[in-house]
């Protein structure tokens, strides 16, 4: 099916609102033009409040994934060791670039469906010593869980390990007390929670953090692409840029952290809980689980959904985008065939695009052959969300 689709409910990027379309068709301009030199400098101090901190945001121009790799490749010399949680297909995956910085792995795994105990990671420090970082998802995409770093990040600054987050889905979705909960190194995401375009990298840097990358070893990672000194040394100190920035990325990026803060990130946070709540309500209405093994975990901006047996994932995920112009998205690698995701997330958070989701989940399930009670899943959603706002 070649037509845009009517919603779009995949586990990111999602709906974004029309002030961010509007914001980020602006004229394009010289980076080095006052006037992107202050759009620039806001959105990094709104990012600020939206991470919670009062140390410094650099914009990598490029997705998270990128900034992942630079943390890496920034952060870690040969030999370190690195404490990485893993509860997820993401987190599994940052070990590839903790070896490509010759740094050494500590795994601490969950099954896809859990996530890690803070006790397990009180005991995996004591047991190593040694260890100078701790790494972890915030909410694995993939499985829709949730790790509790506002516990996990606490007990590694006890041991002096500097930590660092994924949190590409987290930010927006769940709190994030940056300062409050220690965490070093944030890397987040403004195409997922926060409702915008995909294409940069927001991160938060502590002053531990960059004072570890300045004694890296052999030297630090200076004039590169990875390079978060580089950033630090143009835009922090200077405000100028080791390269061209993604003008209109930009823009849309100030737009969407303006509105959340607009909103109250509290209350914008507020959202997707309820959201997510109502959504598990309405999967499960309709005589299906949920990926997570408990809703303690489960993530409010997607839900991972158990394929039902005598149902394929692709082929639902198919109906519906094809029949009803709805994109939703199937289980990814591990997962692939086991599950599929709803997203709700952003300009998605709301009753409106949720009735519409379920609506054409429920007749699509019907479709493929499923028995299920059409209207079951809006009613319980709507049951439990209860009066908006």
């Amino acid at each position: 099916m070649n037509d845009w689709p009517q919603l779009s409910a995949a586990s990111g990027p999602g709906e974004v609102t029309n002030r961010t379309l509007r914001d980020h068709i602006r004229p394009v301009v010289n980076h080095y033009d006052p006037v992107f030199i202050t759009l620039f400098a806001r959105a990094t101090e709104l990012l600020k409040q939206v991470f919670q901190t009062r140390h410094d945001v650099i914009v990598l121009q490029g997705e998270t994934v990128l900034g992942m790799e630079a943390v890496a490749a920034s952060l870690f010399s040969p030999g370190d060791k690195v404490l990485n949680l893993v509860s997820g297909i993401f987190g599994k995956w940052f070990e590839q670039f903790i070896e490509r910085a010759g740094a050494q792995v500590v795994e601490l795994a969950v099954p896809y469906n859990d996530a890690v105990d803070p006790d397990a990671v009180r005991r995996a420090l004591r047991q190593h010593p040694e260890a100078k970082f701790l790494s972890v998802v915030h909410a694995e995409t993939p499985s829709g869980t949730v790790n509790p770093i506002d516990a996990i990040c606490p007990i590694a600054r006890e041991f002096g390990v500097v930590t660092i987050v994924d949190t590409a889905l987290g930010i927006g979705s769940h709190q994030l007390r940056t300062d409050d909960w220690g965490i070093d190194v944030a890397v987040a995401g403004p195409q997922k929670a926060l409702g915008g375009v995909p294409g940069l990298c927001p991160i938060a840097v502590s002053s531990r953090a960059w004072e570890v990358m300045e004694r890296r070893t052999p030297y630090p990672l200076r004039e590169s692409y990875l390079s978060l000194l580089d950033w630090r040394e143009s835009w922090v100190t200077r405000q100028a840029f080791p390269y061209t920035p993604s003008v209109s990325l930009v823009y849309a990026l100030e737009s969407v952290a303006a509105q959340v803060v607009e909103v109250g990130l509290d209350r914008y946070i507020a959202r997707h809980e309820r959201i997510g709540r109502a959504a598990r309500a309405g999967v499960r209405a309709l005589g299906l689980q949920i990926w997570p093994i408990r809703d303690e975990i489960a993530c409010n901006a997607v839900t991972t959904v158990q394929t039902p047996e005598g149902v394929q994932a692709s082929a639902l995920v198919a109906r519906m985008r094809d029949a009803y112009g709805v994109k939703i998205s199937g289980g990814y690698k591990e997962l692939a065939g086991k599950t599929f995701r709803l997203g709700h997330m952003g300009a998605s958070a709301h009753p409106v695009p949720l009735a519409g989701l379920l609506a054409v989940l429920e007749r699509s399930l019907a479709d493929l052959g499923r028995r299920v009670t059409l209207g079951a899943g809006v009613g319980a959603a709507m049951s439990v969300m209860g009066e908006w706002e």
